[in-house]
């Protein structure tokens, strides 16, 4: 029986991390899952393509039905694919909103589901949430609920899961560096507090999960601001944030 490695939202920057880090591991496949078919095609190796649309059933299908076909040991599911918006929650489509629970929780849970068949004992589950989930954020409205949904279900399900010794992880960052990152507006520099690279983000995840820990946060701003947010009433934190965001709108 093959060992393998499952990635969802693999042609994004966290996700092709996890690709490139997974690669190192004792892993005889990797299933990278995406929507970009250029990007997909760009694997090489014993990485395994697969392109679906996990905002569909259709999409979470095609994993369940190779995986009953092949009957695999999967050490590894890393649920990273994700839907964001940022602004008034007022000016989303309901193709929007539907989209991003579909992708951000639906499918998160779903595919959890479906690929705990094919775990064991040793196995790790990595669910990419967000530092969002800390505390309510206005013009992230529905972003920063789904991944607090992320976080809660991940760190309930890594309880649930000890008596079998599958660990669930929720992965936490703040802004990470990639190419979707706006760098500047009408002008400005804009500045991200306590954005990393997603290969610091994928690292620290991977050694948090040998320490036991159920919650991986990779920057010192990140820690601190989830002890800050348990400190201070959720009014003024919401006040402090929307002061903040207005430079990213």
């Amino acid at each position: 029986m093959k060992n393998i490695a499952i990635i969802t939202g693999a042609t994004g920057g966290i996700g092709r991390e996890f690709v490139r880090q997974v690669s190192d591991l004792e892993i005889d496949e990797i299933w990278a899952v995406g929507r970009n078919e250029r990007i997909l095609s760009e694997f090489s190796g014993n990485i395994v393509t697969i392109k679906a649309d996990i905002s569909k059933h259709e999409g979470i299908e095609v994993i369940k039905d190779r995986l009953k076909s092949e009957m695999p040991n999967v050490r590894l599911l890393v649920n990273n694919a994700g839907v964001a918006y940022m602004g008034k929650y007022t000016e989303m489509s309901e193709e929007q909103i539907t989209s991003m629970i579909s992708v951000n929780c639906t499918a998160c849970a779903l595919l959890t589901r479906i690929v705990l068949n094919h775990m064991k004992s040793g196995a790790v589950i990595f669910n990419v949430s967000s530092a969002s989930s800390f505390q309510p954020n206005p013009y992230l409205t529905l972003y920063s609920a789904s991944k607090v949904f992320v976080k809660n279900f991940s760190r309930a399900l890594n309880v649930e899961l000890k008596a079998q010794k599958i660990r669930s992880v929720a992965v936490c960052p703040g802004w990470v560096d990639t190419d979707m990152l706006p760098r500047e507006r009408q002008g400005k520099t804009i500045r991200y507090p306590g954005m990393v690279s997603p290969k610091k983000v994928v690292t620290h995840a991977l050694k948090d999960a040998k320490r036991g820990k159920d919650v991986s946060v990779s920057s010192l701003y990140n820690k601190m601001l989830r002890i800050l947010v348990k400190l201070y009433p959720t009014r003024i934190v919401m006040k402090t944030w929307t002061r903040g965001i207005k430079d990213y709108l």
